[in-house]
């Protein structure tokens, strides 16, 4: 005789491949969750890694930035004493020039010839004194002329000083101009 099997087994595979089914989904699932979960974690580690390189590379630049901003306050430190410098270099030339311009001044005057007053304005030299004649105030002339310091001589006045007690009645008493010459350091310099 032929056996009836009338149990459910159909429902019961159906079961069984539901469950199959479903395990099969929450293991997938579950690993899907487990990658993604390391995949955000290795993603993380490696945004903190890029950050920390960052950070350090931020540091850098700002010490750089220190660095560079120090190197300006050199600079302009080095700008101030220069310019400095060349102050006191230019007022020392100034008191050799003048040292030398008096010397050269004495050197060219003939005897018979005085300053009585001297003045110096943008290179241009005014001078006014008493002479015993007008050959000496010509000679005066010419010495200033052939002088190293000095340039174009122009007599501005000339006129008798009778109550010259120094030369007497015949002294003259001048008014005259001339250029100061650049040093010779200074015109190789300019």
């Amino acid at each position: 005789m032929n056996r009836i099997n009338l149990l459910p087994w159909r429902e019961w595979e159906r079961e069984r491949r539901n469950r199959v089914f479903l395990t099969g989904i929450c293991t997938s699932g579950a690993c899907a969750l487990v990658v993604a979960l390391l995949a955000g974690g290795y993603i993380d580690h490696l945004k903190a890694r890029q950050e920390a390189r960052a950070e350090v590379g931020h540091a850098r630049l700002r010490a750089l930035d220190e660095r560079i901003e120090q190197v300006r306050d050199v600079r302009r430190q080095s700008a101030r004493l220069e310019a400095r410098v060349a102050v006191l270099r230019g007022l020392h030339e100034e008191r050799s020039t003048v040292a030398r311009v008096l010397h050269e001044l004495a050197r060219t005057a003939p005897s018979g010839t005085h300053y009585e007053k001297l003045s110096h304005a943008a290179g241009l030299i005014t001078a006014s004194g008493t002479a015993e004649s007008a050959a000496r105030i010509s000679a005066l002339m010419r010495g200033l002329e052939a002088s190293e310091r000095f340039s174009m001589p122009t007599l501005r006045s000339i006129h008798e000083d009778q109550d010259n007690a120094e030369y007497g009645g015949r002294a003259l008493h001048f008014d005259l101009a001339f250029t100061l010459r650049p040093s010779p350091q200074r015109a190789a310099e300019g």
